[in-house]
């Protein structure tokens, strides 16, 4: 097993919320760029990363991804971000026109004393969740094109819900930055064995039979552990063969300790079962599969009435 270092940056994240679009807010703090973007190509993430000023606080933002995929998350480090003390969530949206997301965030301080937000996982692109009545299916291929057409239409996102003083941030044109986020997202997989071309093309990626329910043991992850597992944290990589095999599990981002993703990554070895990723052609190949392992333990049980 292998276990990813986390490096505390700043990203970008949110879930999609209100249909309506929402403009930047009265008030805010404004912060603007005083360095260049960054794009660091870890063992097992890419992480893009600016540092900005509203000529009192410093910010530092960084938007992190794991797979050549539509998800990435959100990492803020600032001490002009306050929350209410009673908010549970913060809202926020791109500029100049985005429907508000919300973030159920985590929180902590670093190292040298800074305020980390990990505002946990997003999409720069919409999503169209399935219709009413309508049981949720295989999500839609990545389309890289859509969320490069939506990343030029951004030049920026503001923080304005949930906290005593609103942020906004200038980031300027995202579609550049986004562009190199791909790519290293691309890179990544290539040195997982897999073919970037071949993913981008793939009509269907691995998929787990149960949804992964029940391959970790009762009592794999402690109850107590459970709060360590938001915001896109330790996130469970399987590496599946073309007859659906798991070959291999890494975790990413980890804030479980060594011993316990050890376990993790064990049962899931033992217990895991998918149907292959198909290529263009319909037929099976290799692929890989991303999971919590909230999600991955014996099925909650039902109420009784």
């Amino acid at each position: 097993m292998k276990t990813a270092t986390f490096v505390t940056c700043v990203a970008m994240a949110g879930l999609l919320a209100a249909p309506q679009p929402a403009a930047a807010q009265a008030g805010a703090a404004v912060f603007k760029p005083t360095g260049q973007w960054a794009l660091d190509y870890g063992d097992d993430y890419c992480r893009l990363a600016r540092t900005f000023s509203d000529g009192k606080n410093d910010l530092a933002l960084a938007v992190e991804r794991i797979e050549p995929g539509p998800m990435a998350r959100l990492i803020l480090v600032s001490d002009a971000i306050k929350p209410f003390r009673s908010a549970e969530e913060i809202g926020w949206h791109f500029t100049p026109a985005d429907p508000e997301r919300k973030a159920r965030y985590t929180h902590s301080t670093t190292a040298d004393g800074k305020q980390y937000y990990n505002l946990g996982p997003f999409m720069l692109a919409p999503f169209a969740p399935p219709a009413p009545g309508r049981p949720p299916g295989p999500p839609p291929p990545f389309d890289r094109a859509k969320e490069q057409g939506a990343a030029k239409a951004m030049t920026g996102f503001v923080l304005d819900n949930g906290l005593n003083t609103p942020v906004e941030v200038e980031t300027g044109d995202l579609s550049a930055p986004i562009g190199a986020l791909q790519a290293c997202a691309d890179d990544l997989a290539k040195s997982w064995g897999l073919d970037p071309a071949k993913l981008q093309s793939q009509t269907a990626g691995a998929i787990p039979e149960g949804g992964g329910v029940g391959w970790l043991p009762q009592g794999t992850v402690g109850f107590g552990d459970f709060g360590k597992l938001a915001g896109g944290s330790n996130q469970v990589r399987l590496m599946v063969d073309a007859t659906g095999k798991v070959t291999s599990c890494t975790v990413h981002w980890p804030t479980l300790d060594a011993t316990t993703n050890d376990k993790i990554c064990k049962a899931a070895l033992a217990n895991a079962k998918f149907t292959p990723a198909k290529d263009a052609s319909g037929q099976p190949m290799p692929g890989y599969w991303i999971g919590n392992p909230l999600f991955m333990g014996p099925p909650f049980p039902s109420r009784r009435r």
